[in-house]
């Protein structure tokens, strides 16, 4: 969530110690680690990766091993660290945990720890590199990049958002909406692939090409680079960007302007040279919305960042923090956290919903490839967990998903009932909630 991933990453900064054997380093819960298969350091999460040369020469040690041995190494336990190791091509990564962080779950943080760095330089570029010169300090092509790739971690860590593989949305009104998308449709040239329009990583509005779509995980690390302070801090960018999932071989290019103080206008290009282009895009957007008030509204909108608990109705009082997930929109809404839930209850909620959530798509994957018709092997619809500090919820359906955090022993009943009429109201402020019939070219 947008509290929680802003003081995450206050507390990093407030610390990045410099030597890997140090006590604060030491007792940091998770460590992301990158480096080359020749045992080169790219990138750690905490410290200074120049002096990681010992730690990140045993990690290509460990990992060349395995390979040697035609037995790829995946993950290990060392002390209370669950290790988990990913390959791909000529980088190495590594995550550390003594959380007790599932193994998938670190995987799949590593997935897209390395689509960042290939969103920067592209798959092609990198292989290229390292065939020519397999020693070649990486460092050098990614000056500057190290604060969006730490936001990128923290903001993992503390959103659910990554782990759904949808788009985060913010709620406002249905005609606000449609007035701005109908905005970015009317203005549009021939250049812009894409545009959007983002607040704090969420999505307020977009238009795209009819036929094609980009990948939410794309868009999380492209609205995560947006959300970046190096973005922040007013003008206009234009740069180029890899997508992944899009084509890992090449570059589109980002147009990226603050058109108020909240709210971002990102537009997507295929062609190089279009910056003036997007440039007189951007005025012609601004000036047309401003005409009636509605550049206002759009970052009244943006500024609220995301709804409250007790927004959701007249009987979420006790209700700590929500996400909803849109299967077939492929978005997703999240609450803020109450008021009484502080940071590290944060982390831990949220840590929670991501082990639920892993729980059941093992479940379900053993109950589809199961012989067995007992119900005893069927997926699970409905599962909780209680603690001494809250009780979480998690809720499957054929169209949606849903997460919730209650205070410690609530009665089960009386959460389905809160749910129950929390889906009631989604269902009345979907049009709201989430961008529906985006205008399309």
């Amino acid at each position: 969530m947008d509290d929680s991933a802003a003081e995450a990453a206050t507390i990093a900064a407030a610390e990045r110690v410099d030597d890997f054997q140090s006590p604060a380093w030491r007792n940091r819960k998770r460590h992301f680690l990158v480096l080359s298969s020749a045992g080169k350091p790219i990138y750690s999460r905490y410290g200074d990766e120049a002096q990681m040369s010992t730690l990140m020469s045993a990690t290509q040690a460990i990992i060349s091993t395995f390979a040697d041995m035609s037995d790829p190494v995946r993950s290990m336990v060392v002390g209370n660290y669950t290790l988990v190791f990913h390959t791909s091509g000529p980088l190495y990564l590594l995550a550390a945990s003594d959380r007790g962080d599932p193994e998938e779950l670190l995987r799949s943080e590593l997935r897209l720890l390395h689509s960042q760095v290939v969103s920067i330089l592209t798959a092609a570029q990198l292989t290229k590199i390292f065939e020519q010169r397999s020693s070649f300090d990486l460092r050098q092509l990614l000056g500057g990049t190290q604060g969006i790739i730490d936001q990128l971690i923290d903001r993992m860590d503390a959103d659910l958002g990554f782990t759904l593989g949808s788009l985060d949305t913010l709620w406002m009104r249905y005609r606000l909406r449609e007035r701005i998308g109908k905005t970015l449709l009317r203005q549009r040239s021939k250049p812009v692939l894409y545009a959007m329009v983002v607040a704090d990583m969420k999505l307020m509005a977009l238009v795209r090409p009819r036929k094609h779509s980009l990948h939410p995980a794309d868009l999380h690390l492209l609205f995560s680079m947006v959300a970046s302070k190096a973005f922040m801090n007013g003008g206009e960018h234009w740069t180029p960007v890899c997508f992944p999932r899009f084509n890992d071989q090449g570059f589109l290019h980002v147009y990226v302007s603050y058109i108020t103080p909240h709210a971002a206008l990102v537009l997507v290009s295929a062609d190089r040279d279009s910056f003036f282009l997007m440039t007189k895009y951007r005025q012609l957007v601004c000036d047309d919305l401003a005409a009636d008030g509605s550049l206002q509204r759009l970052d009244d909108a943006a500024a609220q960042c995301a709804l409250r608990p007790s927004e959701l109705g007249l009987h979420a009082g006790i209700l700590l923090q929500l996400y909803y997930k849109h299967k077939t929109l492929v978005q997703h809404f999240g609450t803020r956290f109450a008021d009484s839930v502080d940071h590290d209850h944060r982390l831990r909620i949220i840590n929670t919903y991501k082990r639920l959530r892993l729980h059941m798509a093992a479940r379900a994957s053993n109950s589809s490839s199961s012989s067995s018709s007992s119900s005893a092997h069927g997926p699970l619809r409905i599962v909780y967990f209680q603690s001494s500090t809250d009780t979480v919820l998690a809720w499957q359906s054929s169209s949606f998903e849903l997460f919730a955090a209650f205070p410690p022993a609530t009665d089960v009943k009386a959460m389905i009932r809160l749910v129950n009429a929390v889906l009631d109201w989604i269902r009345n402020e979907e049009d709201h909630l989430f961008v529906i019939n985006a205008p399309s070219y």
